[in-house]
């Protein structure tokens, strides 16, 4: 997620360089001849290009609109399970607290290191399911081993979705401390709700992930955008009498057009892997280090994550 204020010109060079140079040649290939042998029979009105202008307007429009709204639905999907999984993190800490009263002493050690287990594979969750949104092996995070023992990674690892597989354990520990009578029906309801909000999370990420944004709309705009670069070609160097400088209006016109369709494209996918992602790793280290905290009790905690370049990842 892009968080710097102005945008440097220089990241944008590699990404449009050889769409502004196309554009150069294509109008170059028109507007020369033209000029130069003064074939204004060949030119057409501005009335064409100015129609195709305002279509194109309208596709960018709602290209650019309906992108944003995908990516938002992205960002508000991750945070609705970062408030669940600090929900995790509140239920464990009464749960604890609760028996630290009825006792009048700390917290049993195997009940404590079950609802430990709880909050960290809750964590875990949350690395491993950002990084399968993003395409990343999410058994190379270094965060795993910190939250997980080795015979839950090897559980984890061997399954085809490895953070459904990271909710099943969960379920599997829940039933063991409603067995023990560890937790009463009602903290168990709670459990079983906030699990099941973050079951609808996860299936409406990947839904958005597996849905990509309709085709035809990106191909016929980029289409009606070439379109436009040959029209305008055709038209300027006579109606403006611009000449040669029909040249670089031309590809400026176009540049316009396609850095806004590019916008679309770079946001209707909110878990890709570029500078305007959703920052889960953000959020993911955010909520780790506040459970770590007020939860587990540590002081040795992992520091938040900084921007990369102006963007958060």
């Amino acid at each position: 997620m892009i968080i710097e204020k102005h945008i440097k010109f220089r990241r944008l060079i590699p990404i449009i360089w050889k769409r502004v140079l196309l554009m150069g040649l294509l109008s170059s290939a028109i507007v020369i001849p033209l000029v130069y042998f003064n074939l204004h029979q060949f030119t057409i009105g501005m009335t064409t290009p100015l129609i195709l202008g305002t279509a194109i307007s309208i596709f960018l429009g709602f290209r650019t609109n309906s992108a944003y709204e995908r990516w938002f639905k992205g960002r508000d999907l991750y945070g609705d399970l970062i408030s669940n999984v600090r929900m995790i993190g509140l239920l464990v800490h009464r749960i604890k607290q609760r028996h630290r009263i009825d006792d009048d002493t700390s917290t049993p050690g195997s009940l404590e290191v079950y609802l430990d287990r709880l909050v960290k594979r809750a964590l875990a969750y949350c690395w491993i399911f950002g990084d399968q949104l993003k395409g990343h092996d999410p058994f190379k995070n270094d965060s795993l081993p910190h939250l997980l023992s080795e015979s839950d990674i090897k559980l984890i690892k061997s399954a085809h979705n490895p953070a459904l597989k990271t909710l099943f354990l969960q379920a599997e520990l829940l039933a063991v401390l409603e067995n023990e009578k560890a937790i009463s029906g009602a903290e168990l309801e709670e459990f079983t709700e906030v699990q099941r909000e973050i079951v609808r999370i996860q299936t409406f990420a990947e839904d958005l992930k597996s849905t990509p944004f309709p085709t035809h709309y990106s191909y016929f705009t980029n289409l009606f955008v070439w379109l436009l670069i040959v029209l305008l070609s055709l038209s300027l160097p006579a109606n403006e009498n611009s000449g040669y400088y029909a040249i670089p209006l031309v590809v400026l016109i176009g540049w316009i057009f396609s850095m806004i369709e590019g916008i679309g494209q770079y946001m209707d996918m909110p878990w890709s892997d570029n500078r305007n992602v959703v920052p889960t790793d953000y959020l993911n280290r955010g909520v780790e280090i506040d459970l770590r905290a007020f939860v587990l009790g540590e002081t040795d905690l992992p520091s938040q994550l900084q921007p990369v370049e102006g963007a958060l990842h």
